[in-house]
């Protein structure tokens, strides 16, 4: 007999589809990729990829939780089984001693004991099934937060990376910037010491000259700061990053389309929202162990045992017995302690199953806001890349109408301004748009994850006993 309530999978509402697409086909019945970094075709991020999960001290510290779960199970499970144990003694007497005086004597008495204590706990009730029930169902939510760590930390690893490749296209656009405001400068300098500006133009000129090589190592500092940002993540020091960078230095290219199937399928896909679920489990079988302490315990217990003892001539064996027979013990009475205690575990159940329907309105709210933030940098980048070639056609044209004398210097600066705040919004909307799409990859979960170790095989054999 088992007492306490059986698991039973919670119950969530979720949408039919996802309200935002980004292409026709993604209503395809699967999610994500086990690889979904290498749909960026990008040999760099898959080798960094690689040496984090190798690397990473969150992912070898959820690994070893794993293993902790795992003997922390095999504890409890031990109590099914008959036990054990050994007791031995030998001693002789150092002195004998009266009210009057004290006598070294080493010879004056012997004694000897061996005893093997045997006792199994019956499990009528099922508590220890439940303590099992509970631990495998952690164990389980354990291997759900080592694929968490996983997922969690390709992101970050990619996140970085296309940040990093992001601010080093930045600065060659701020140096090319700045190229083209020296050009400029030179151009106004001859023009002047020809006597045909101002001196007012030429400072403006220099000034503008000046900001823009200001942006150089204002973007060059954060390059820095993410690029050891991203060694941490890989367990490296940041110098020893510097090779791995160095090639493939264009901004990776996110796939042309996603699947991202139906929102339904994403409660299977997702670690956090399958660790939620196990913690559901886990919960629910504590209330069984809680509930088993209403009821009685019933044990088996026996001794083999042989004890010797010799006084000075007197030699005496006290025991040479073998005994077995049964225990109850059952709690009468402890002022309701044990129904407030059923009373705990079940408030705490219902922590838990709140906590996995939080955990899965924020996983829908995660692709929904993924998927639209890709179709609208997708949109943006598209008329920001236009933009700029216009806005690049505007400041030629104006440069030659300056040297006509057309038009003043300040509206060459600012068309050549223009021009640069725009390519530089595209480079980084490019670069948005790329960390979107890994936040949509995260979102649905990082696709199928591998096992951890065998023991997961063993867990659910054990855990049917």
């Amino acid at each position: 007999m088992v007492v306490g309530p059986n698991f039973e999978k919670p119950k969530v509402n979720v949408p039919d589809s996802w309200t935002h697409a980004i292409q026709s086909d993604n209503s395809a019945p699967f999610t994500g990729s086990q690889r979904w970094w290498q749909k960026f075709n990008d040999p760099t991020l898959d080798k960094l990829i690689k040496i984090s999960r190798k690397s990473n001290p969150n992912i070898q510290i959820a690994k070893a939780r794993i293993t902790e779960s795992w003997y922390q199970r095999s504890v409890l499970a031990a109590a099914w089984y008959p036990k054990s144990d050994f007791n031995g003694r030998d001693d002789y007497g150092l002195l004998t001693y009266d009210r009057n005086s004290v006598k070294w004597d080493f010879n004056h008495s012997h004694g000897q004991l061996a005893q093997i204590e045997m006792g199994w706990d019956i499990d009528l009730f099922g508590k220890v099934k439940r303590q099992v029930e509970s631990a495998t169902a952690e164990y389980q939510a354990k291997i759900e937060g080592w694929r968490d760590a996983i997922v969690f930390i390709n992101s970050e690893v990619a996140l970085h990376y296309i940040a990093y490749r992001t601010l080093k296209s930045r600065i060659a656009n701020a140096k090319e910037a700045t190229q083209s405001y020296l050009n400029i400068k030179n151009m106004v300098s001859t023009l002047h010491d020809n006597g045909i500006t101002s001196k007012l133009e030429l400072h403006e000129a220099k000034g503008r000259l000046k900001s823009s090589q200001a942006e150089v190592p204002r973007l060059t500092q954060e390059s820095i700061v993410i690029r050891n940002r991203l060694a941490a993540l890989l367990g490296m020091q940041p110098g020893d990053l510097s090779s791995l960078l160095s090639k493939n230095l264009a901004i990776p290219k996110p796939p042309s389309s996603i699947a991202s199937g139906f929102p339904v399928q994403m409660l299977r896909s997702r670690p956090d929202i399958r660790r939620a679920e196990r913690k559901i489990a886990a919960q629910t079988a504590r209330i069984g162990v809680a509930t088993a302490e209403l009821y009685p315990q019933l044990s088996l217990s026996g001794a083999l045992s042989y004890e010797y003892l010799r006084r000075g001539v007197t030699v005496e064996t006290l025991r040479r017995t073998l005994g077995l027979g049964p225990s109850l013990k059952w709690r009468i009475f402890h002022a309701c302690a044990d129904q407030d205690r059923i009373k705990e575990q079940e408030a705490k159940l219902t922590q838990a199953i709140v906590t996995y329907e939080s955990t899965v309105i924020n996983a829908v709210t995660q692709v929904e806001n993924s998927l639209t933030r890709i179709h609208y940098s997708s949109e943006r980048l598209s008329l920001l890349n236009a933009a700029a070639v216009e806005n690049k056609k505007a400041a030629e044209l104006m440069q030659a109408a300056y040297q006509l004398g057309e038009v003043d210097l300040r509206r060459l600066l600012n068309a050549q301004q223009d021009y640069i705040r725009n390519k530089d919004e595209a480079i980084a909307t490019k670069g948005r748009r790329a960390a979107h799409s890994v936040r949509l990859f995260k979102s649905l979960g990082g696709g199928e994850l591998p096992q951890p170790a065998s023991k997961i095989k063993a867990s659910s054999t054990a855990s049917d006993r």
